[in-house]
């Protein structure tokens, strides 16, 4: 569901190179539900979801559409028992998640959120590094999210902050348990971009800073985390590369082998879409447990919320820098 430029440029070659057939496309458009199902090889195009349902034959739906649109697209998936995968933040605010997580666990129907980077295979291994007996309970930590100017964050902070930086808050949340203690400060410089900077406490007692802004380059490294122990530290730089640096002993650097065309070492892979998909398939068939769950999903978004509660009132005050007009 969804023939968009993000669906078409990253979840549709991500189906398949998961493996997956591409049964049929759906988009509001007939042209665009067409001209997309012919490009990635669907037998069918409709344009309207109840339809594409009612034809039948699918064992799990993928949607891809703004915040607002979520909703009653996953109810209906729900209601007919197909297991979704929806990209996030899965609808328009962590209250409306919470109300779909509970539609779905009285139907039994699993619904699969795409924080892709949860699966990017060095965050996978971040993740496990992290949680090893070595490395300790985790002590600090800082992510960042850089971009260059995008004119529609400029004038929606929030759907900035939701629609990208949101990512950092989901791997924090991943990696060390919920976040408590949040402070914002945000800096608008008009017709340039934003910055903002946010402090909090980790469950496992780890403090977190995080740094997103749309006044870098989209030529240099976007987005980087690094996580310390008691002693040991890991750290991913730009999704594809993981360095453990041990108590003792030199560093230790994994990075995708891109000279070798395999599937493991495809961009769609290193940056989590394909493992993603990969996970949906195997939550559909009952073999694993969802590691990125409706519930999960609010518990991220309601977090950003309250980093746009203080970032809204920094921006009201007069204390961003310079005021959005």
């Amino acid at each position: 569901m969804g023939a968009g430029r993000h669906a078409n440029s990253a979840l549709y070659p991500a189906i398949v190179e998961a493996g997956f057939e591409l049964v049929a496309v759906c988009a509001r458009s007939a042209e665009h539900a067409q001209l997309t199902a012919q490009r990635w090889g669907a037998s069918r195009h409709h344009t309207s979801l109840e339809e594409m349902l009612a034809a039948g034959g699918l064992d799990g739906v993928i949607i891809a559409v703004p915040a607002g649109a979520y909703r009653p697209l996953i109810e209906q998936c729900i209601a007919a028992g197909a297991p979704v995968f929806c990209e996030k933040p899965a609808g328009a605010s962590a209250r409306e998640l919470l109300e779909l997580s509970a539609l779905t666990d009285a139907a039994g129907s699993p619904v699969v959120v795409g924080y892709m980077k949860r699966f990017a295979p060095a965050y996978q291994r971040a993740r496990r590094l992290i949680h090893s007996t070595d490395f300790g309970t985790p002590t600090l930590a800082h992510f960042s999210f850089t971009m260059g100017r995008v004119e529609e964050y400029l004038a929606d902070p929030r759907h900035y902050l939701i629609d990208n930086p949101v990512h950092m808050v989901d791997l924090a949340r991943f990696f060390l348990g919920e976040l408590s203690q949040l402070t914002a400060r945000v800096n608008v410089v008009p017709d340039v971009g934003l910055s903002v900077s946010v402090l909090a406490k980790a469950d496992e007692g780890a403090t977190c800073s995080f740094d997103f802004c749309t006044t870098a380059s989209f030529a240099h490294q976007g987005e980087s985390a690094e996580i310390y122990g008691h002693g040991s530290a890991v750290r991913v730089d730009n999704v594809d590369t993981c360095i453990h640096r041990p108590v003792d002993g030199p560093a230790q650097v994994w990075r995708p082998n891109y000279t070798l065309p395999t599937p493991e070492n495809f961009g769609l892979t290193t940056m989590g879409f394909i493992p993603a998909l990969q996970h949906f398939r195997d939550v559909a068939a009952g073999d694993v447990p969802n590691e990125s769950t409706l519930q999960s999903a609010a518990r991220t978004l309601a977090t950003m919320e309250s980093v746009w509660t203080e970032v809204d009132a920094a921006i009201n005050a007069g204390n961003a820098g310079f005021a959005i007009t």
